[in-house]
């Protein structure tokens, strides 16, 4: 009886059979995924393409030349694209409302760029570096020589008629003197406000420029020396009117004179002079003397002024 025969060993031809297998099935995955790329790929393309269609529809719609727009629209899509996974299956979603995304973004660059140039005009507290509370010191100081001037001049009336002597009258103005404080702060108390006003005035001009520049539309055009300008001009006109309207509201009787003449008489010990009115009242014309002479020849007084 013979021995069996060994098989044949096609161990080899089955491990390259399996390799070919192998490589085929591996050769057919790649080219369904390169399939899915590819089909991806056209996908996010046509759906870039359908994006900047639906933006430039969009502009269209606000009224704006979406060819003036055009390089926004183009960066924005790319943007999206780059941002994209090779492997999204729904890259459409990302371009939803992609018009509106443009136009926000454009209209609120505008926005922050005119509140900028708005700024840059307007510093802040411009009105109080150009209102300064100096401002009105000339005027204030004028108003009030001008009516210390007024008083001076009534105590000089009253010594040169005689009512008064040199010593009532250095008493009298002393008395004025005193009132020299009150009256720098009542003035200025209407300086404060006058000025108060303008500054205020001047914040209006430049809060208007940063509303108007906040609530921008897109394709609107802005000025903001417009606002520059009206500033200027309610400034310029303000200082060239500063002057009346402080004498306007100042009140016109700041120092107190009423009492003067007694002041004067009680500092001298005046006993004998006869008061004078007219003196008093700033009148010093030589008829109204004889007037009064005559009168008291004709009706004898006793009273003294003090």
């Amino acid at each position: 009886m013979s021995a069996p025969s060994i098989p044949p060993d096609d161990s080899l031809q089955i491990e390259n059979i399996r390799q070919a297998n192998a490589a085929a099935q591996a050769d057919k995955d790649k080219q369904a995924a390169d399939k899915a790329a590819a089909d991806l790929a056209t996908l996010r393309q046509s759906s870039s393409v359908a994006g900047k269609q639906q933006a430039q529809d969009f502009f269209s719609q606000q009224g704006l030349d979406p060819k003036s727009y055009d390089s926004a629209i183009t960066d924005k899509i790319n943007q999206v694209l780059t941002s994209l996974s090779p492997n999204d299956t729904n890259p459409g979603a990302s371009f939803q409302n992609i018009g509106q995304s443009i136009y926000d973004q454009l209209q609120s660059g505008g926005r922050t760029k005119a509140v900028n140039d708005v700024n840059s005009i307007f510093a802040p507290d411009f009105e109080t570096s150009r209102v300064t509370s100096s401002l009105d010191d000339p005027y204030l100081a004028e108003i009030q020589g001008s009516q210390r001037g007024s008083a001076d001049q009534i105590i000089k009336n009253m010594l040169n008629r005689g009512v008064i002597t040199q010593a009532g009258a250095n008493a009298a103005e002393g008395n004025l003197d005193t009132q020299d404080a009150g009256v720098r702060t009542r003035l200025r108390d209407v300086g404060s406000g006058v000025l108060s006003n303008e500054q205020s005035a001047l914040r209006d001009i430049a809060n208007r420029g940063r509303s108007s520049a906040q609530t921008l539309n897109l394709g609107q055009t802005f000025d903001p020396n417009k606002y520059g300008t009206e500033a200027d001009t309610n400034f310029n006109d303000f200082v060239s009117s500063l002057g009346d309207t402080l004498k306007a509201q100042a009140p016109g009787n700041l120092y107190n004179t009423s009492g003067l003449a007694a002041i004067a008489g009680s500092a001298q010990g005046a006993g004998n002079t006869k008061f004078d009115p007219n003196a008093l009242a700033g009148i010093t014309d030589p008829n109204a003397d004889k007037d009064k002479t005559n009168n008291q020849q004709q009706t004898p007084q006793s009273e003294n002024v003090f």
